[in-house]
């Protein structure tokens, strides 16, 4: 199966380059690849496609940890953050 220009923008516009199947995924990066058309910009979109993914990832691989290394806020900022919360709650137009 080979994707024309359009079908392979709309698959990247839509967010389902991730969700196609082996195959076709393959067959959409060939496209990128072979095409003078739409290849440079495509292939900008899905490197950041590829990217956020590993981001998201390794972001949520850090919060489910319970590791001494993972990011967390301190006790004293986290009171602080609670209270800026409640605060703009509370009153709307302090924000």
């Amino acid at each position: 199966m080979f994707f024309t220009c359009k079908q392979v923008s709309n698959h990247l516009s839509k967010e389902d380059y991730d969700k196609l199947p082996p195959l076709q995924k393959a067959s959409l990066k060939f496209h990128v690849w072979w095409c003078p058309i739409c290849g440079a910009y495509n292939k900008q979109v899905m490197k950041m496609y590829d990217m956020t993914r590993v981001f998201r990832g390794k972001t949520e691989e850090q919060l489910e940890t319970d590791s001494s290394e993972a990011p967390k806020l301190s006790d004293d900022a986290r009171k602080r953050f609670e209270e800026a919360m409640n605060q703009a709650k509370n009153d709307p137009e302090a924000s």
